[in-house]
Order: structure tokens, then C-alpha cells, then sequence
């Protein structure tokens, strides 16, 4: 059975366009980079290390190294995609790890 490919946001939309990436390599970085909750989203980091020898091989799949996915909660729409192979991971990991409703409260 397929997994159920997300709904891109038009924001997504603009970002993967900005950023020369298709919705195959969105999808390659969700299915092999690392899972972050954080922030109420889930982050997916595509690393070095989550390449296979045959995928570091692929010049490609080498570009998408660096690159970030973020989701909803529910992981059925893409919010945003970015890139930055030197601090992307540190800058994900760097968000709280929830929402705080009762700090959103006050900017309704």
C-alpha cells in the first residue's frame, strides 16, 4: 500500500519553486531524513548520513542534502521547505518542544 503523499500549502508551493526542488525530492526527504517533533509541526532534515553509498553516489540526491520538510501535526500538508547544510539541524532542534497555547492567548 502507498503512503499517502501530502497536500503541499501555497506557501510550500512558492519555497520548493524558490528552491528548485520537485515534489520526487520533498518526498525523498520525508521518506529518508531524520524526524523532528517540534514547534506543534514535524520536521524532516535529510543529513549527510541518511544518504545510502549508492544514494551519496547520485549527484542529485547529494544537493538535497541540507534540505528541511515541515508538516503539520497531522503530517497530511506541507507548510514550508528550506535549505542550509551548516546550521539547519541545530536551528530545528533550537524550537521549543510544544506549542504553549496559554502564550498565544495573549497575541489573539
Amino acid at each position: 500500500m502507498k503512503k499517502n503523499t501530502p497536500i503541499f500549502s501555497d506557501h510550500a508551493i512558492r519555497r520548493t519553486v524558490q528552491r528548485n526542488l520537485s515534489p520526487k525530492e520533498v518526498d525523498y526527504v520525508i521518506r529518508y531524513g531524520e524526524r523532528i517533533h517540534r514547534a506543534g509541526a514535524v520536521f524532516y532534515y535529510l543529513r549527510d548520513c541518511d544518504l545510502s553509498e549508492a544514494d551519496q553516489k547520485d549527484d542529485d540526491l547529494t544537493r538535497l542534502i541540507g534540505t528541511a520538510v515541515v508538516l503539520s501535526k497531522d503530517q497530511k500538508t506541507v507548510l514550508t521547505v528550506w535549505r542550509n547544510r551548516k546550521k539547519g539541524l541545530n536551528h530545528i532542534r533550537r524550537k521549543s518542544k510544544y506549542t504553549h497555547p496559554q502564550w498565544m492567548k495573549q497575541y489573539a
